[in-house]
């Protein structure tokens, strides 16, 4: 008996041999895949090439009352004025110093050396954010 003898859906079934070549899972499947990628692509262009893209370079303590802090900036847009928190802390990981540094708008790459007044003796300083805007 050929394949094209075999009519009957039960007999079809139980030789294995299907009428519907797609599968009801593949259409939605493909959906959910090509929505999934391009997502995916979209998120890891977009997230890859941050606004403001800062890198700690040194800190150094000055004396119990400040903190020297040494990082860099890009940024992706020139013309906007963008501000950094910067923190010290102690050797408890307590916030001791706290500044904002505004960076007026002009620059695309750039270093600086920020002194962070502090409350007590810091022993480490860091980047907390930066964000565009004034």
């Amino acid at each position: 008996m050929s394949q094209s003898e075999i009519t009957d859906p039960f007999l079809r079934e139980r030789y294995g041999l299907r009428t519907n070549r797609w599968a009801p899972w593949v259409v939605p499947a493909l959906v959910i895949g090509l929505s999934g990628g391009g997502w995916l692509i979209w998120s890891a262009n977009h997230y890859s090439k941050p606004e403001i893209r800062s890198t700690l370079i040194s800190f150094t303590a000055i004396d119990k009352s400040s903190m020297e802090l040494r990082y860099s900036l890009n940024f992706r847009t020139r013309g906007l004025v963008h501000q950094c928190q910067l923190v010290a802390r102690d050797f408890q990981a307590n916030v001791v110093g706290e500044l904002t540094d505004v960076i007026p708008a002009g620059s695309v790459t750039l270093t600086r050396t920020v002194r962070i007044p502090t409350r007590l003796l810091a022993v480490n300083a860091g980047i907390d954010s930066c964000r565009t805007g004034s």
